[in-house]
């Protein structure tokens, strides 16, 4: 009989008989292999097997923003490795928002790991459901996967809030270059503050900064936070907040509270001790000594804004810098993976992207280089992804649902648009395999519809493999095998 006219029930007999499994042209024995292997087997292979052999080493952590779980995944396999709900936490209605990952020589064995959560009282949400109000909350935990024993789990292994006396729910980094292997930062825009601790399993706070902005004389004030006299700051939950709700793309223009200037992320320089805050309502990225935790300048990211805003006091640990207009909002932003370049995501009212040439060791002397543009009216560019070698960048561009969104690949030669790859609705990050020959990219149909992860070829852009995953993801990041292949991650970008 031949292996191409089985049908499904032969092909069950010879499995029951025999311990054979059948897969697109591959039979496999499984009697000598343990029962979760054997199940990971016993599934349809691409070619033999051979297909997805390329993906080998390459895991991908994928947190459900609206199924409150987080998930790993092993790429060659097409095995969810082990899932964690963090109803397990006793938390109402968990949102994980954001993640970074630890670097892992085998990421199969085990990986550490951050998320934040944020509370999911939003208009995006409230719009599907308000049964979602005043649930949730903020916050961030180290996570660890292990896959080195009989059964693979994730476990919490620190709450950070707790520890801190402090919570915030947006982006998590991880230091890279000379903050490789110290330092992991967390970010809010509801309550305008950053934080860094050390990456250990008990960590110890290193720095904190507060943004305001002052309306009346159009002014920007950095302050440093320090923790009380206890050692925690008492800022958990909704304490500090100034907004209900993680402001909407659009809600820049109008915010609640006219202080808020909406802090995205901190992200880092792969090259140098320095790294940058994301001031979305501002268009405007501080840039930050990591030796001193002091800020160095504030650049302006819009066409006609300066390259540097004026500083006009400092006193003690509260910098002010002069911001009279803003031509437009940003909302991500990040370096290349070389450091020679940092590229903002200018949206809302100009749609392109800002090209700063950020080589020098002194950041007064980091310039605009370039403005890419091409998205229109409708789309936004939302986040980017980085290669290893530094030939071309990644821009999700988002648009507001009937529309759909696409992946922008971008040279790094001549800052234009090469490609828009059209991957599913929502599209949200972009992460590169460990070799940078594939670009992972999710999609989570508007929280709601279709979602999965494409993987793009790098040089062909041609999607050759699609995943399905239910989490509606807004985030995603493939673990790095070691420090030097984090500066392709999302430490560097977000």
């Amino acid at each position: 009989m031949s292996r191409l006219s089985l049908s499904r029930r032969n092909i069950l007999k010879a499995v029951a008989g025999s311990g054979v499994s059948c897969g697109f042209g591959t039979m496999v024995n499984l009697s000598g292999l343990s029962p979760a292997e054997a199940a990971t087997l016993a599934v349809p292979n691409f070619k033999g097997g051979e297909f997805l052999d390329k993906f080998k080493g390459n895991v991908l952590c994928l947190p459900g923003k609206f199924s409150g779980n987080v998930n790993v995944m092993d790429m060659a396999k097409c095995e969810t490795l082990a899932w964690f709900p963090f109803g397990l936490l006793n938390i109402d209605m968990p949102i994980p928002h954001h993640l970074a990952s630890m670097p892992s020589e085998d990421a199969t064995k085990g990986f550490d790991f951050y998320v934040t959560m944020q509370p999911p009282e939003s208009p995006y949400v409230n719009e599907m459901s308000p049964e979602w109000r005043n649930r949730g909350t903020f916050g961030m935990w180290k996570m660890r996967f292990d896959g080195s024993g009989p059964q693979n789990r994730i476990s919490m292994v620190n709450d950070i809030a707790d520890t801190t006396g402090l919570a915030l729910g947006v982006h998590t980094s991880i230091g890279v270059g000379p903050n490789a292997n110290k330092y992991v930062s967390f970010a809010d825009g509801q309550k305008d503050i950053i934080m860094v601790t050390t990456v250990d399993d008990n960590p110890k706070f290193v720095a904190a900064m507060k943004f305001d902005y002052d309306p009346v004389n159009k002014q920007l004030i950095i302050s440093r936070l320090f923790p009380g006299p206890s050692g925690k700051f008492d800022l958990l939950n909704r304490k500090g907040c100034k907004t209900t709700h993680e402001a909407m793309l659009g809600e820049e223009l109008m915010p609640a509270d006219p202080t808020a200037v909406f802090v995205d992320a901190f992200t880092w320089h792969p090259e140098m001790p320095l790294g940058t805050v994301l001031l979305r309502r501002l268009g405007a990225t501080p840039v930050i000594d990591t030796k001193t935790w002091t800020p160095l300048t504030v650049m302006g990211m819009g066409t006609g804004a300066p390259d540097h805003y004026k500083l006009v006091r400092q006193q003690g640990y509260t910098w002010v810098y002069s911001i009279p207009s803003v031509p437009t909002p940003l909302h991500e932003a990040g370096f290349v993976t070389n450091g020679l370049h940092y590229v903002s995501c200018n949206n809302v009212l100009e749609n392109s992207n800002t090209v700063i040439e950020s080589g020098d060791s002194d950041p007064l002397k980091w310039r605009k280089k370039a403005i890419i543009q091409g998205y229109g009216k409708t789309h936004l560019p939302l986040h980017m992804g980085n290669l290893p070698n530094s030939k071309y960048v990644y821009f999700t561009v988002w648009a507001r649902p009937p529309l759909r969104g696409y992946i922008a690949k971008v040279s790094t030669d001549t800052w234009q648009i090469l490609q828009k790859i059209d991957i599913g609705p929502d599209p949200h990050t972009c992460e590169p395999t460990i070799d940078g020959k594939y670009m992972t990219a999710v999609y989570s149909g508007n929280q709601g519809g279709q979602s999965g992860i494409v993987v793009l070829d790098v040089e062909s852009d041609e999607i050759v493999m699609r995943y399905p995953d239910p989490g509606g993801h807004h985030d995603h990041s493939l673990v790095p095998k070691d420090w030097e292949g984090m500066k392709a991650s999302r430490s560097t970008n977000v």
